[in-house]
């Protein structure tokens, strides 16, 4: 007889392996296709497409470090400690973005990247210790985010004054001007004449339409720093762990009723 917990472990196996089979229809749908040449992407539909990234009209500055960058996902992770068990806790997080061209042999496309799924690689990492001054840039970030406390905090004791707060990491994920790029999206044709794109990739039809895959898993759109083999492997990696544990779950819910 199956107890609460084993039923427990059942529905967590299942929901985890829910994740890992999203996952892996990414890789699916990614797998299934070879990027096409930008100059085909007048013709619309769902497409991929890879090259050099670089700039459309302007950039975004990167909030810990001023790096001047098409794409930044940025999170401030604070470190937590209970007893013995500590973790890195995301304190805030977010995406700022321009659209940007992606350039092959063949022409540029324009990306459009509101709304996408990010896949990119860690850039750099801003670590403060707790009770110690930030960055200049990072004090600035702190000062103009609600959701961020500042971390440089005094514990005033009468006869001394102690510094408190838990470190930090602030961290950068970006897609720079010159980095290689991959974009998985809809195309449409380039209705700016003269502007020297051959199309414009970007999210989901607004009407809805799109490919049979769109309407089985949801429309894909993504967009990363490397090329459609980098982010395969990224994506396998992220859904192996969730089906390895996600089975192991389920077997250990169903073991009331091994013979």
């Amino acid at each position: 007889m199956m107890t609460p917990f084993h039923q427990l472990a059942v529905l967590a196996g299942l929901l985890v392996l829910g994740y890992g089979g999203a996952v892996g229809t990414k890789v699916y749908r990614i797998t299934r296709a070879d990027p096409i040449p930008t100059y085909r992407l007048r013709h619309g539909g769902s497409c991929e497409v890879q090259g050099v990234a670089g700039v459309h009209e302007e950039t975004v500055s990167a909030p810990f470090t001023g790096t001047d960058c098409l794409v930044c996902r940025w999170t401030v992770e604070e470190y937590r400690q209970s007893g013995k068990h500590s973790h890195w806790k995301t304190v805030d997080s977010g995406v700022w973005s321009r659209p940007f061209v992606l350039a092959d042999d063949t022409g540029r496309v324009l990306v459009e990247p509101d709304g996408a799924e990010f896949s990119l690689a860690t850039d750099d990492t801003v670590r403060v210790d707790g009770g110690d001054t930030p960055p200049h840039r990072v004090q600035q970030f702190i000062d103009a985010n609600d959701r961020v406390d500042d971390e440089d905090s005094e514990l005033d004791l009468g006869v001394i004054t102690l510094s408190t707060g838990n470190d930090r990491r602030y961290v950068e994920e970006r897609l720079d001007p010159g980095d290689s790029a991959y974009v998985f999206g809809s195309a449409r044709a380039n209705r700016r004449p003269g502007s020297g794109v051959e199309g414009v990739v970007a999210g989901p039809p607004a009407d809805g339409t799109g490919s049979r895959l769109d309407a089985l898993f949801g429309p894909l759109f993504l967009v990363s720093d490397t090329t459609e083999a980098g982010v395969v492997g990224r994506l396998r990696r992220k859904a192996v762990v969730p089906m390895l544990l996600g089975v192991g779950l389920v077997a250990l819910g169903l073991t009331p009723l091994l013979p």
